[in-house]
C-alpha cells in the first residue's frame, strides 16, 4: 500500500490513453482522465470516479516499477523549455522523486543525472525535427546486474512535448548470452517476451506462408530442423520427412549437381562465408527437375565446430534456361552465317565436279575401264548438292506462312534428312499411307517439331535401336490418354514417330509437354522441344499425343485435320478481320494523354490514326479506303456537345465501336445517355492492362 498520493495526468498527448493510478491506504482511484491536448493546448473536461480495490491489487499495479528500474507506461508532459509540467506516478516512483519535486524541472536533466551515457541519444531525440521520435538506451545500475533497455518516446505540438519511457527487453543477441531468468523476473518482462514471441511466430508463418521460395534451418547431417511447406511442392518429400531423414537431401539434389554442391558446402563450412549456387532437384513421385538458387551460410561455434545452416532456396528453372539459350544464340547466329557461305561454296565445288564428271563420260565408251568409276562419282556428286540444297533450306525457312501440302510427301522429304542425321547402328523404316493426306499447315515449322522429335526418339537409344515414320488416315478422333491440344475434326491425318527406346517413366508422362521440363542433362536439353509441338498442334487445331512403355519405346502421334480446301479462305478472311479490328480513329486534344494513349496502342498493334477535332475525324471517316473499327475519344465530362456528334457518327457509322476515355473527372461525371451510347467507357483510374483487355473484348464481339 502507498501512503502517498501522486495527481492525475491531465494529457496522454495525440493517440495515447492514460489511466492514473491514485492510492490512499487499501483505495485505488481510477481517473478515465485521458483528454487531448489540441494546438492550443486546451484540454478536455476530466471524468474521474472511485472504484474500490483490495491492496493485492495496489501492489500488483505498483510492481510496474520494480526495484527502481523496470519502468511500463511512464510518462510526461514538458513544457517548451523541458520543464515537467505532469508526470504520472509509475515514472516519478521510477525517478525516485517526490510529485513536488518534479514539476518544473528539467526531464531531460534527470535522464542524464540517471546516466550520463544517455546525454548525446537524448540531445538527438530532442533535435529530431518530426513531431515523434524514438530512442532505445541501456542502463547498468549495478555491476553484477544485467543492463537494463529502455525506449523513449517523444511527441510535440507547438505548445507541449509529451514523453513515454517504458522498459524493454534487449535485443535478441543478449538474451541468447543470458540465463533463462536473467531478464525475465519481474511479471512485466516475462508479459512482453509472450508479446515477442507471438509477433515474431506470426511474422514468420506470414512470411514462409508468402515467400516464393524456401527457408531452411538445416542440421550438420542435413536434416532440417525447420523448411518451409513450398519445399514439399518443388521435391514431393513431405516436410516431416524432410525433418526426420538426413538422406533425403542428396537423394533429390540431381546427381550431375551433386559433386559441386558438397565441394561449394565445404568451403562454406572452411571459410565461414555465405555461398551461392545454382543446382537441380528432382520430384519425388513426378521426376520434375527444378533448377533452385541456394543461399546458404553455415552456422559455426566461436571454436570453429559447425552447428547447422541457414538458408533459402529460389525457383530459377526460367531464368536459367533463358540464360543459357542466351548465351549461346549469339554464337550460333554467327555459326548459321557461317554454316551457310561454308554450304554455298562447297555446292559450288560439287557443282563443278559434277559437271567435269558429265564432260569426261560424255568422251569415253561405257566399255572404258573408268567409265563406272565416273558414274560413281557423278552420282555422289549429285547426292552432296542435293544435301547441300537441303541444309540451306532448312536455314533460309521462315515460319508463318500456311499452305496445303500432303503429309506424305512431307514425310518423305523428313525420312531423307532423317536418314542423314540417325547414327548407323539404328534402323529406319518410312511407312507411308496409301492415300493422299491433305493437310495445311507451316511446312517449315512442322519440319522443326518432326526433327525434334526424330532427336528425342535417338537420344531414347543410346545402344541401337529402330526408328519409324509413320503416315496414316484415321476416321476419327484420337483417343489417347495423354493428350495436349485440340480434338481436331474427321478426317484426321496423322504422322508417328515410334521408337524402340528406354520409354518415358510413368510419373512423367504427365509433365513432358510443359515447359522447361526435361531429364537431359543441364548443358543438353532447354524442356522446350515437346513444348513447342503442343504450341504447333494447338495453333493448327490438332493435338499430339503419346504411349510410352518403359524398356519397350515410346510413340508420338501428330493428330491434323485433313484439309478440305477452305482453309485458305477462312485464313484470309481471318487475317482481314483482323487488320479491321486493328484500326483505330483516336480523337482528342494536342497533349501529353494524346501522345502517350496513341503510343500504347501502337505498341500493343493497333494501326492507329490521331485526329486533333472531331471535324478532322469525319474527314479521315470519309476519306479512308478502308473502314476504322473503333472511335477512340479522350474527352472532359464538362464537354456537353460530344453526345449529339457521337450520335450522329453512329448513325452514320452503325458498325463502329465507340470508345470514351475520360480525363479530368471520374466515372460518375458521365451521363447515363452518353454511357448508353458507348461501347465501352473507361475511367481515368483504370489500369493499362484491364484498358487493353476491355478493348480487345470490345473489337472483337
Amino acid at each position: 500500500m502507498v501512503k502517498e498520493s501522486f495527481p492525475s495526468p491531465i494529457i496522454a498527448g495525440p493517440g495515447y490513453r492514460s489511466l492514473a493510478v491514485k492510492a490512499t491506504h487499501s483505495t485505488l482511484s481510477c481517473g478515465a482522465e485521458a483528454s487531448l491536448l489540441s494546438p492550443s493546448g486546451s484540454a478536455a473536461a476530466l471524468f474521474p470516479r472511485a472504484i474500490p480495490l483490495p491492496a493485492a491489487s495496489v501492489d500488483r499495479a505498483l510492481n510496474r516499477v520494480q526495484g527502481g528500474r523496470w519502468l511500463e507506461g511512464g510518462w510526461a508532459i514538458l513544457d517548451p523549455q523541458g520543464g515537467i509540467v505532469h508526470v504520472n506516478e509509475s515514472l516519478g516512483i521510477w525517478l525516485e522523486r517526490g510529485p513536488g519535486e518534479l514539476i518544473g524541472v528539467s526531464l531531460w536533466q534527470l535522464l542524464t543525472d540517471r546516466c550520463a551515457d544517455w546525454a548525446v541519444p537524448l540531445q538527438t531525440l530532442q533535435a529530431d525535427p518530426g513531431p515523434v521520435a524514438a530512442i532505445v538506451v541501456r542502463e547498468t545500475a549495478a555491476p553484477a546486474a544485467p543492463p537494463q533497455c529502455h525506449r523513449i518516446e517523444r511527441a510535440r505540438n507547438a505548445l507541449n512535448t509529451f514523453v513515454r519511457i517504458d522498459s524493454i527487453l534487449p535485443p535478441l543477441g543478449d538474451l541468447e548470452e543470458a540465463t533463462w531468468d536473467e531478464y525475465l523476473r519481474s511479471e512485466s518482462a516475462r508479459r512482453e517476451m509472450f508479446v515477442r514471441l507471438l509477433r515474431a511466430e506470426s511474422q514468420l508463418k506470414n512470411l514462409t506462408d508468402r515467400w516464393p521460395g524456401v527457408i531452411f534451418s538445416q542440421r550438420p547431417d542435413f536434416s532440417f530442423r525447420f523448411v518451409s511447406p513450398r519445399i514439399e511442392e518443388l521435391t514431393g518429400v513431405s516436410v516431416a520427412d524432410w525433418q526426420s531423414q538426413p538422406q533425403e537431401f542428396w537423394q533429390r539434389v540431381h546427381e550431375g549437381d551433386a559433386e559441386e554442391l558438397r565441394r561449394n558446402i565445404r568451403e562454406a563450412v572452411r571459410s565461414g562465408q555465405t555461398v551461392t549456387t545454382t543446382f537441380r532437384v528432382r520430384h519425388l513421385a513426378t521426376g520434375r527437375i527444378t533448377y533452385v538458387m541456394e543461399h546458404r551460410q553455415p552456422i559455426l561455434s566461436r571454436g570453429g565446430l559447425l552447428l547447422g545452416y541457414e538458408g533459402v532456396w529460389l525457383d530459377v528453372t526460367r531464368q536459367t534456361i533463358a540464360e543459357k539459350r542466351l548465351s549461346s544464340a549469339a554464337w550460333k547466329e554467327t555459326l548459321s552465317v557461317v554454316t551457310m557461305g561454308l554450304a554455298h561454296d562447297f555446292g559450288n565445288v560439287m557443282a563443278g565436279i559434277h559437271a567435269l564428271t558429265e564432260s569426261f563420260l560424255a568422251e569415253i565408251e561405257p566399255e572404258h575401264p573408268f567409265h563406272e568409276g565416273l558414274g560413281l562419282i557423278r552420282k555422289s556428286s549429285q547426292q552432296a548438292s542435293q544435301l547441300v540444297h537441303r541444309i540451306i533450306n532448312l536455314h533460309q525457312g521462315r515460319t508463318g506462312e500456311n499452305n496445303y501440302h500432303n503429309l506424305n510427301d512431307l514425310a518423305t522429304d523428313l525420312a531423307e534428312l532423317t536418314r542423314k542425321i540417325i547414327p548407323r547402328r539404328m534402323s529406319f523404316e518410312l511407312v507411308l499411307c496409301p492415300e493422299p493426306l491433305p493437310v495445311y499447315l507451316d511446312a517449315v515449322e512442322f519440319r522443326q517439331v518432326v526433327i525434334n522429335l526424330v532427336l528425342n526418339a535417338v537420344d531414347a537409344m543410346p545402344q541401337t535401336g529402330r526408328l519409324t515414320l509413320r503416315t496414316s488416315m484415321h476416321p476419327q478422333p484420337p483417343a489417347a490418354a495423354h493428350l495436349q491440344g485440340v480434338i481436331p475434326r474427321s478426317p484426321c491425318a496423322v504422322l508417328s514417330v515410334e521408337d524402340t527406346g528406354c520409354g518415358i517413366k510413368a510419373e512423367q508422362i504427365s509433365s513432358i509437354f510443359d515447359p522447361f521440363f526435361t531429364t537431359k542433362p543441364l548443358n543438353k536439353g532447354s524442356g522446350l522441344g515437346l513444348y513447342n509441338a503442343r504450341l504447333f498442334v494447338e495453333k493448327h487445331l490438332g493435338a499430339i499425343s503419346v504411349e510410352s512403355v518403359e524398356s519397350v519405346g515410346s510413340k508420338f502421334h501428330i493428330w491434323l485435320p485433313q484439309a478440305d480446301f477452305t482453309e485458305a479462305e477462312a485464313d484470309v478472311a481471318r487475317r482481314e478481320s483482323v487488320a479491321v479490328r486493328s484500326r483505330i480513329l483516336l480523337v482528342g486534344s494536342l497533349g501529353a494523354m494524346l501522345d502517350g494513349t496513341a503510343e500504347l496502342l501502337r505498341v500493343e498493334g493497333y494501326h492507329v490514326a490521331v485526329a486533333f477535332s472531331r471535324d478532322e475525324a469525319d474527314g479521315l471517316c470519309r476519306s479512308s479506303d478502308q473502314p476504322f473499327a473503333a472511335l477512340f475519344v479522350i474527352f472532359e465530362p464538362k464537354d456537353t456537345g460530344l453526345e449529339a456528334w457521337l450520335r450522329a457518327v453512329r448513325a452514320r457509322l452503325p458498325a463502329l465501336r465507340l470508345v470514351l476515355q475520360i480525363v479530368g473527372g471520374d466515372g460518375d461525371d458521365v451521363p447515363e445517355s452518353l454511357r448508353t451510347l458507348a461501347d465501352l467507357v473507361i475511367a481515368p483510374d483504370v489500369q493499362r492492362d484491364l484498358i487493353l483487355q476491355r478493348l480487345k473484348d470490345v473489337l472483337a464481339a
